[in-house]
């Protein structure tokens, strides 16, 4: 039988005193088998990074972990609190067994390096699973992510680490400038599930003209009056107010749930009535325009805590949640109700995570989203 995972979170600066209280919270740890190992799931306020090390130390010694992944973040997420202006860590240990783990210690931003780090752990063409971590600077992520889908049966969560310059990633020791995390063999039983917390406008709409990441000619017409007419009269009066919750969507190609990922519009030229987008684009590509607001969101997080309940019959060890910044406390009103909805949703389970610069979910980089993985 499996055993449970344990989940704490504590508030503070000094490293020692941090273990201290979450090795407290977690309580005594039992006996584990010889063919199981320990893993810690740890996420830290980003002002804790020149102290990361020293908090590790003291976590392995207190714990006796084998391993830890995780990383810094400008807002974590406990098992029970969302800690936004707080110095503090959260931690969730599990057991898994020793032979179908393996930590990506060294920061990769190839697929050849990733497949390197694997080999003798998972084929590139054998199913596995891998909870990843990415630096935020780290350039072709996307790409890299694309590639894990195309040439590998590998399907990767996670997400972007957030926060001040210097945040970092932690892969049993502390790294950054490339991706890490823990990959897991097919006996590792998870279920995951994505919540992005927008509603589509009505109809899919081409991109006629662009010029790197602006469009200029939307169905046929000037982007910008071809947008207003999209978003109504009412919005169309006033453009800064539609920027601050219509976004693009790009529609994945395949899906028969009607999955899309989102861009913001970054910025209108109403001389040349253009529109800016969070990423490079290309003639004839298909978009949808989507509505973000806490409402939308509320009800398409419950929509997929209920479908990832139905996942797991036999019950949750443990959960790791990765939110976006942009959500959290500015889309669901304050701290602690988006948290809150998971674990009613969840039936209150060991969970921690992070809000996080983009998130990761099959293989692809996400915004505005909430990505939930569970250990079942």
């Amino acid at each position: 039988m499996n055993a449970a995972f344990r989940s704490a979170s504590a508030t503070g600066e000094d490293p020692k005193a941090l273990a201290d209280a979450l090795i407290a919270q977690l309580g005594e740890q039992p006996p584990r088998a010889e063919d199981q190992v320990r893993v810690g799931f740890i996420y830290l306020s980003d002002p804790l990074t020149r102290h990361a090390r020293a908090l590790l130390k003291h976590l392995r010694e207190g714990l006796g972990v084998d391993h830890f992944v995780g990383g810094m973040a400008m807002a974590i997420i406990g098992p029970q609190e969302e800690f936004y202006e707080q110095t503090g860590a959260a931690l969730m240990v599990g057991e898994f067994p020793a032979a179908s783990v393996r930590v990506i210690h060294r920061p990769v931003r190839r697929l050849d390096d990733l497949i390197q780090d694997l080999d003798g752990f998972l084929d590139p063409q054998t199913p596995g699973r891998l909870i990843l971590n990415a630096d935020p600077r780290m350039e072709g992520l996307e790409d890299l992510l694309t590639e894990i889908g195309e040439q590998t049966a590998w399907f990767a969560t996670g997400g972007v680490n957030s926060g001040e310059d210097g945040v970092v990633q932690i892969a049993d020791g502390v790294a950054a400038s490339g991706l890490t995390g823990l990959a897991l063999r097919e006996d590792v039983a998870i279920a995951a599930r994505h919540t992005q917390g927008c509603t589509p406008l009505p109809g899919q709409h081409e991109l006629t003209e662009t010029w790197r990441n602006i469009i200029v000619r939307l169905d046929g017409q000037q982007a910008l009056p071809a947008f207003k007419g999209i978003i109504g009269d009412v919005l169309a009066r006033d453009l800064e107010r539609a920027l601050g919750y219509i976004l693009v969507g790009f529609p994945i190609a395949g899906s028969d749930t009607g999955d899309y990922r989102v861009r913001n519009i970054i910025g209108v030229d109403l001389d040349q009535e253009v529109l800016a987008v969070g990423e490079m684009l290309e003639p004839g590509t298909k978009i949808l325009f989507v509505r973000r607001d806490g409402q939308a969101a509320t009800e398409d997080l419950e929509r997929m805590l209920e479908q990832i309940r139905a996942q797991t019959p036999n019950g949750i060890r443990g959960a790791i949640y990765v939110s976006c910044v942009g959500r959290g406390r500015h889309q669901f009103g304050q701290a602690g109700t988006e948290l809150a909805m998971v674990q009613k949703g969840l039936g209150g389970v060991p969970l921690v995570g992070f809000f996080a610069n983009g998130e990761i979910f099959s293989n692809r980089l996400y915004g505005y989203t909430g990505v939930l993985t569970l250990f079942t």
